[in-house]
């Protein structure tokens, strides 16, 4: 396996881990000193990403996270990944109640890794005017037909 495969399937198993909840499995597939850059995030260190992932859980009980498409060259991989959950627990940071919306999100991720394929940091970009059009607190004027 190549360096690039080595780094997709961390991609892959880091995703698995927060689908599972199983933050345990990450001080293998992350590196210390990890670094993330998210727009509207201020704690994007480990113990941030799994409060992030804690709260996601809390608001969408059920959520799952699946990669769509990966691809990488050198010590980079961009990933393209769904998150897919119902509003059942509300989303204070979006003012958001709880309203059994269904929620389908996208967001692109590109991660650098060390020699050994720990992710040594990570952008992440997500739809989120989509998200908070799916959850109603974003209202889309349908065109007047004329």
């Amino acid at each position: 396996m190549d360096e690039v495969e080595r780094n997709m399937r961390v991609v892959r198993r880091v995703e698995e881990a927060f689908n599972a909840r199983d933050y345990e499995a990450l001080s293998d597939l992350i590196a210390e000193g990890f670094g993330g850059h998210n727009p509207g995030s201020n704690d994007v260190t480990i113990d941030g990403l799994q409060a992030n992932n804690e709260d996601w859980h809390a608001a969408l009980p059920g959520k799952r996270t699946e990669i769509i498409r990966t691809f990488g060259e050198g010590d980079k991989v961009v990933a393209v990944i769904r998150d897919r959950g119902t509003d059942t627990g509300g989303l204070p940071w979006f003012d958001i109640p709880a309203n059994g919306r269904a929620m389908n999100m996208t967001w692109l991720q590109i991660t650098r890794h060390d020699r050994a394929g720990r992710i040594a940091e990570m952008s992440a970009l997500a739809d989120v005017p989509g998200l908070l059009t799916q959850l109603g607190r974003i209202v889309v004027a349908e065109e007047d037909e004329r």
